[in-house]
């Protein structure tokens, strides 16, 4: 199986601090990983990385086969969705849900070309697969946080991304909206068979359908592996810095601290 993403001692430096310390690992095509670890740990600084937003100043990353100084800043993020932890849009601009979609098409089209029939037709099966199309004429500012998540997830999913990386997608959610839109996540992944990754502070929201899971403490990687190997009372109290017990019910695992 040929890697979508791979990284070999890759260092990241901001403002006089090193943020990530020489990560090892690869992501092969197709694969569902899980992006764990404390806050500050470097989780969103090594997802911004490899969606090309945060330079890298050692190292060697491949996406898609290509170093990441080769792919033009548009053309990376045409092949690779993402979702940040924090997108703000004004609630007092006048975009519905169509329209907040259909800007995944803007990024593919390019700024400057018209949208077309074909382009309107692709955000609404996005809505449609993410259920979201109930909603398409809604004001984007209207919508509960559950549905915000899953209109940006249809956008991002838009653009027709080969990989697609979401950055801690159900904080801030309610129980109810996070469980529903990682259900979404993980029947997107099994429809597509994309390449998906997942950041997340709390093991209980990881996908439960993702089989590899990246642990991230101070900025280095502490393992990557098996999902069901790596989550353990052991590895997990190590990760964290303080005794924890694992419990899981079916596909989802909890963390309990001692």
């Amino acid at each position: 199986m040929s890697a979508a993403l791979a990284l070999s001692e890759a260092t990241v430096v901001l403002h006089g601090r090193t943020v990530l310390r020489g990560i090892t690992m690869q992501v092969d095509q197709s694969q569902f990983w899980g992006i764990a670890g404390p806050n500050g740990a470097g989780k969103s600084t090594l997802v911004k990385l490899l969606a090309g937003f945060v330079p890298l100043n050692s190292g060697q990353v491949q996406v898609l086969g290509k170093e990441l100084a080769g792919w033009p800043l548009t053309e990376l993020r045409r092949r690779v969705g993402y979702l940040p932890q924090h997108l703000f849009f004004d609630e007092g601009l006048p975009l519905s849900a169509r329209e907040v979609i259909l800007i995944g098409r803007t990024g593919l089209r390019g700024l400057m070309r018209r949208l077309t029939r074909q382009d309107r037709e692709a955000a609404a099966r996005c809505a449609e697969e993410l259920g979201v199309e109930n909603l398409l004429e809604r004001p984007f500012g209207t919508l509960s946080g559950g549905e915000r998540q899953r209109v940006l997830l249809a956008r991002a999913l838009s653009q027709e991304p080969e990989i697609l990386i979401l950055d801690e997608p159900t904080a801030g959610l309610d129980p109810r909206a996070a469980v529903r839109f990682l259900d979404s996540v993980d029947q997107l992944q099994g429809r597509r068979r994309m390449t998906v990754l997942v950041v997340t502070h709390e093991i209980s929201s990881l996908p439960s359908g993702c089989g590899q899971v990246a642990l991230v403490r101070d900025g280095s990687l502490m393992a990557a592996g098996q999902k069901e190997s790596l989550l353990s009372d052991s590895v997990l109290s190590e990760l964290y810095g303080c005794r924890v017990e694992v419990g899981r019910r079916g596909e989802r695992y909890h963390v309990f601290q001692e």
